[in-house]
């Protein structure tokens, strides 16, 4: 078995999963698979969304808060 991958989000490539699917001459597996942001980036997001952010006028501000 051969197997191809196709960009569905170009207008080339639903054309030809369209196809595939219209002749019945292959098998279209959908990609499932979530996403999941790693533990760094989940841990920002919830920061984030709980406000615990750090606000700042300046970039210099910015540096003499991280330090």
């Amino acid at each position: 078995m051969t197997t191809i991958i196709i960009n569905e989000k170009t207008k080339k490539g639903k054309i030809i999963i369209d196809l595939i699917r219209e002749m019945g001459m292959g098998k279209i597996i959908e990609d499932k698979v979530k996403k999941i942001p790693n533990k760094t980036t989940s841990n920002a997001i919830r920061e984030a969304i709980n406000g615990e952010t750090t606000r700042c006028n300046s970039f210099d501000e910015y540096l003499e808060k991280v330090k």
